[in-house]
């Protein structure tokens, strides 16, 4: 007999397709505060994750303290990638512990984190962070990656455990070896591909598609989406997008994304996606579904 889908647990059918409309970065700045919160009241994106060391971490954990229906859970971040705008660990400022750069802020690339970051020292800031967006009033659905690097081998054991900690489910989507080499993990192919295998068989909450590769600006970012919703599979999708609206604080911040990202706000607010996700039929959720489940269970 086989075993019970995540997705049938969740009560639907097993041909189903359902999807998580996910908000990456929020707390980031106010223009995306501005455009998460618009978008999660539009109703096309289900829930999202901020970034609890970011500069507007308060605004976003006081709007969900006064909303307890939004579904937000925190972005896990060993990064601060831009060039002007910094953020620094919550957890410590020791030099020792190998969080900070030589600006005392996160690390700019996943790959600088990994080789100075001690996996104590990450286990212990991610700790933090999910802390402290609780004793700030978010009832925190989930964790994920900022640029996926608490995802890496030397953290990833830290990051599940959390999990099991704070009993929320982590981003954890099935990958091939092929996906794996694409996004430059080919060398630890194994080790994911056997720690899959070993939480599939834990019954652990997987995600079986993911859409991540979002970023960049289109000429209609709406026929874009559409076109990407085409390649939904039957299970459970996590799909990513980063919406900020247009400000010259986001233009000061990143001038290289804040097109893209005001083209992404545009794309969730935007009647004709809505109406094309209803007519594609599929099932909506957020996090706060599967984290009720696990917390069940």
């Amino acid at each position: 007999m086989s075993k019970e889908s995540l997705i049938e647990k969740l009560g639907f059918n097993a041909s189903d397709k359902v999807i998580i409309f996910h908000i990456d970065d929020m707390g980031f700045s106010h223009a995306s505060n501005v455009a998460s919160f618009e978008c999660l009241d539009f109703g096309v994106a289900t829930c999202g994750s901020v970034i609890v060391p970011s500069p507007w971490f308060l605004e976003t954990a006081n709007i969900c303290k006064k909303n307890s229906q939004y579904d937000v859970g925190v972005h896990l971040t060993l990064t601060c990638e831009y060039d002007l705008y910094r953020w620094r660990a919550i957890s410590s400022v020791d030099p020792k512990t190998g969080l900070l750069d030589h600006e005392g802020c996160l690390w700019r690339t996943s790959e600088a984190a990994v080789e100075n970051i001690s996996t104590e020292a990450a286990e212990f800031e991610m700790r933090a962070q999910i802390q402290r967006a609780i004793n700030h009033g978010i009832d925190v659905t989930h964790i994920d990656t900022h640029m996926g690097t608490v995802m890496n081998p030397k953290y990833i054991q830290s990051y599940l455990t959390l999990s099991q900690e704070f009993k929320v489910p982590a981003f954890m989507p099935r990958v091939t070896r092929e996906q794996l080499i694409e996004i430059g993990l080919g060398e630890f192919a194994d080790i994911y591909l056997g720690f899959l295998t070993q939480l599939e068989n834990d019954g652990f909450p997987l995600i079986d598609q993911m859409i991540i590769d979002t970023g960049g600006e289109q000429p209609n970012k709406v026929e874009y989406y559409c076109d990407r919703l085409k390649e939904v599979k039957e299970g459970l999708t996590h799909l990513l997008f980063h919406p900020a609206k247009m400000s010259e604080e986001l233009k000061a911040i990143t001038p290289e994304s804040s097109g893209w990202r005001n083209q992404d706000y545009e794309a969730f607010t935007s009647s004709e996606l809505k109406e094309y996700i209803e007519e594609l039929g599929f099932k909506i959720i957020g996090y706060r579904k599967i984290r009720d489940l696990i917390r069940k269970a």
